[in-house]
């Protein structure tokens, strides 16, 4: 293919000389914190994984006081062979499972939202990467699964569209079995009457989280994990503390729709200074009201009546129900941390692709650009900057997924009339 045929040729070259220094750079960085003895989540994954190979206690307390691991059981059997090789294969591993996760999230990403993979306008790879690039370094310093978790789910609307339904529920349940929240899903799955996916989430969940354990762990032992962890961490909810996060859960850094609101509605410790504890609450209602208001929220009432009617779906209303749909999964999880927003990936490339493909110019494009750039301002005060505490308090990247969640609706909305 010569450049007239493709004008975007070496942009693409520049683009993978780019993305392949990036992935090399993020992929050293935890093992060269492994040298420096600083390991993060990955020292307590060795730690899990030895422990689960062992038979010992998976949900041992520190000090007394809360879970040293906070995932299902699944995740630390999965975790227990890459412990038997070391500490630092068990780092590289990761490290390059999550480059792979990242790669795959960004073509799947341009793949449901255009129906191809290659060949498209380079800002559509482009752009969506480098907003979500401060998630991505957070996955790769601590160790966390998102970017697979993403692909997951991408997986799942792939299948989805090409009606494999079976393959669409495998890939859900077993995100779900490695972090618990992704089976929110099964509602959309529910509500758009895709039984057989539903079905097979159900079934591939209990084969992971209730059959895959066993011959490490034995039935009896699994089924006390199961107990353990669910009692503390999904159905752990109080007044000062959500699952085990005691001193994190109501903080700036749980962008959650619960922690945002419980923060504005109620005397919770946002931030703290060296000296000072930070409330953003504007009034002060009870525990029992705040929770009544959550339920009311009618996210899920605007999602819904902004999907078209089952005879009136195409391939893109359904990349926009998608979009929309790990946005909710996003902000209704309890725990929402930063790392969390890698997900965005997704939706960034859907509502970017709207500003490509707008009519140019034209006042809907000029208000598309608006909000575009607006969602990206709110997401730019994602870490706490000195000044900027605030903006993290009051839910600055919860506010952005709103706003993202708006403006995808608004489109849904036009398509479907």
């Amino acid at each position: 293919m010569n450049v007239r045929t493709n004008p975007h040729r070496l942009s693409y070259k520049l683009l993978i000389i780019l993305f392949s220094f990036t992935i090399v750079g993020f992929s050293l960085l935890p093992v060269c914190n492994y040298f420096r003895n600083h390991t993060k989540d990955y020292g307590k994954y060795y730690q899990i994984g030895q422990i689960t190979l062992h038979g010992g206690d998976i949900y041992f307390k520190n000090k007394g006081e809360t879970f040293q691991f906070m995932y299902p059981p699944t995740a630390a059997v999965l975790l227990a062979p890459l412990s038997a090789l070391g500490l630092l294969p068990l780092i590289v591993i990761l490290g390059f499972t999550n480059s792979a996760s990242w790669i795959v999230s960004v073509f799947l990403s341009v793949y449901l939202t255009t129906g191809k993979t290659l060949q498209q306008h380079p800002l559509l790879y482009l752009v969506p990467t480098v907003c979500c690039m401060p998630y991505v370094w957070n996955t790769y310093l601590l160790g966390q699964p998102h970017l697979l978790l993403l692909v997951c789910m991408l997986g799942a609307f792939v299948s989805l569209r090409m009606k494999n339904e079976w393959c669409a529920g495998m890939l859900i349940a077993f995100a779900a079995a490695i972090k618990a929240f992704l089976i929110l899903a099964i509602v959309y799955l529910v509500y758009r009457r895709h039984w057989k996916a539903t079905l097979s989430t159900l079934a591939f969940l209990f084969f992971f989280l209730v059959l895959l354990p066993v011959p490490l762990r034995g039935f009896q032992r699994n089924w006390q994990d199961i107990r353990t962890w669910t009692n503390g961490m999904a159905l752990h909810y109080e007044a000062d503390s959500i699952a085990q996060r005691p001193s994190r859960g109501y903080s700036w850094k749980n962008q959650s729709l619960i922690a945002v609101t419980k923060r504005l509605l109620r005397p919770v410790r946002a931030f703290q200074s060296k000296s000072k504890s930070y409330y953003v609450n504007f009034v002060t209602l009870k525990f029992k009201y705040v929770n009544v208001i959550i339920v009311i929220i009618g996210f899920c009432l605007f999602y819904v009546t902004s999907m078209p009617h089952y005879a009136q779906r195409t391939a893109h209303t359904d990349l926009i129900e998608y979009a929309m749909l790990l946005i909710l999964i996003l902000i209704f999880t309890p725990l929402s941390f930063t790392y969390f927003y890698i997900w965005l990936l997704y939706p960034l490339t859907v509502a970017f692709n709207i500003l490509l493909t707008a009519r140019n110019p034209s006042t809907g494009r000029n208000a598309i650009l608006i909000w575009f750039s607006v969602c990206l301002i709110l997401l730019g005060f994602m870490f706490p900057v000195p000044g900027f505490d605030w903006f993290e308090a009051i839910g600055n990247t919860f506010w952005a997924c709103v706003l993202l969640l708006g403006g995808l609706g608004w489109k849904l909305r036009r398509l479907s009339t």
